[in-house]
């Protein structure tokens, strides 16, 4: 039998029977935790992560809470509360007025409250921050109380339509068209506010002032047409929907005549039920060897002198044919149009039919011009793209052909 000295010799003798935890040999001791903390030590790395990430987007407006509701911290400095009042919006909290970048703005504007640098660099600060409708305030107070600026106008009317208020929008986009009559983006950009705000028929009217104030459409951006498209399409016109597509397909055929375009005509024909009554037949007529091209053209049964124009975005007429051919006329839905004499106002209809020798289209989106004199006395209107963009049209010397797309 071993006595207590041996079994300490034998101890000393054989290392081996002592366990030791950083042998990887003999291996390490089983782990007495088991899988749960793991997950925990997970949890709390992400909830650390979440926390940070939270408070590096929020801090500033914590503490800046804070320092609203207990009064900690610094007051604004005097000269800082005059611009904050300049531009009608409330003291920043401390923590973003001090910013380097919002402090040297705010610095600027302290000395200088009209600069225009200035105040721009100051209201792109806000928007970065997260005060995106303290700076369209900064923008429409320069507008009202330094010099009005239909560039910062625009610029409020932006932040308020992306932040939905729609109304406010409007009301600065209105400013900004009576600013800027013949600008044809600012009425884009009320068309896409009105379209926004789910007022179709006031965005279309936007839509088509666009075409009717550009001299070139075929340079107009893609939006333009598909917006006015879009619009016909949620008020369930469809076949008013396809003249749109067909004005700018008739643009740039080589570029805009693809199957996607087409397959969404196509889609509209069917769900509108306009496929046979949307244009039909075709003809050809002498040109009589002159510049200008005139054409006997029925008009909702009713027949006029036109000008065939390929330069007018409109079929337009004057407003003593309108009545004889009983189009609808509704004051709300005036467009502005660029004329030799400069920017004019029109107001947008539709006509039911209108038909030119054998060949006849329905629903076509027309103008009746304000002013009678803009056509002279022996021309009661311009056959204009909105009906020869739904034909194949070609021009000789002798004669013009018109027939219906395939």
């Amino acid at each position: 039998m071993l006595s207590r000295r041996d079994d300490h010799s034998i101890a000393e003798r054989s290392p081996l029977l002592v366990a030791d935890p950083e042998d990887r040999n003999a291996g390490r001791l089983p782990s007495r935790r088991g899988w749960f903390a793991p997950i925990v030590r997970t949890l709390i790395i992400c909830a650390a992560l979440c926390a940070g990430i939270w408070f590096y987007i929020y801090g500033d407006r914590i503490i800046g809470y804070v320092e609203t509701e207990t009064g900690a911290g610094a007051k604004p400095d005097p000269a800082l509360t005059a611009v904050y009042e300049h531009f009608d919006i409330p003291p920043l909290p401390n923590i973003v007025a001090g910013r380097p970048a919002m402090a040297a703005d705010l610095d600027m504007l302290r000395r200088e409250h009209c600069d225009w640098n200035a105040v721009y660099k100051f209201a792109d600060e806000l928007a970065k921050q997260g005060y995106r409708r303290e700076a369209a305030k900064v923008f429409i107070a320069f507008s009202s109380k330094c010099k009005p600026s239909n560039i910062a106008l625009s610029s409020a009317a932006q932040i308020l339509d992306d932040l939905s208020d729609f109304d406010e929008a409007l009301k600065v986009s209105n400013q900004v068209i009576a600013m800027s009559p013949g600008m044809p983006d600012f009425y884009f950009q009320r068309a896409r506010i009105r379209q926004n705000a789910k007022k179709y028929r006031d965005a279309i009217d936007d839509y088509y002032s666009v075409i009717g104030l550009t001299d070139n459409i075929a340079i107009l951006n893609s939006a333009v047409f598909e917006g006015i498209s879009a619009s016909y399409r949620e008020l369930g016109e469809y076949c008013e929907a396809i003249g749109p597509l067909q004005l700018w397909v008739s643009t740039n055929p080589d570029r805009n005549d693809t199957a996607v375009v087409r397959g969404i005509i196509k889609l509209y024909e069917t769900m509108g039920k306009c496929a046979s009554t949307y244009a039909t037949g075709s003809d050809r007529f002498p040109t009589q060897g002159k510049n200008v091209i005139l054409a006997k053209v029925l008009v909702n049964g009713t027949e006029g002198m036109f000008i065939v124009d390929t330069g007018a975005s409109f079929v337009a007429v004057s407003k003593t044919f309108a009545a004889r051919a009983k189009l609808p006329v509704d004051g709300n839905n005036g467009i502005s149009l660029q004329t030799a004499n400069g920017v004019s106002q029109a107001t947008r209809t539709t006509a039911t039919t209108v038909k030119v020798g054998h060949v006849q289209a329905s629903d076509i989106t027309a103008v009746v011009l304000d002013d009678n004199a803009a056509l002279g006395t022996e021309v009661d209107g311009l056959l204009g793209r909105s009906f020869l963009s739904r034909f194949d049209v070609t021009f000789g010397s002798r004669e013009w052909r018109i027939e219906a797309k395939n």
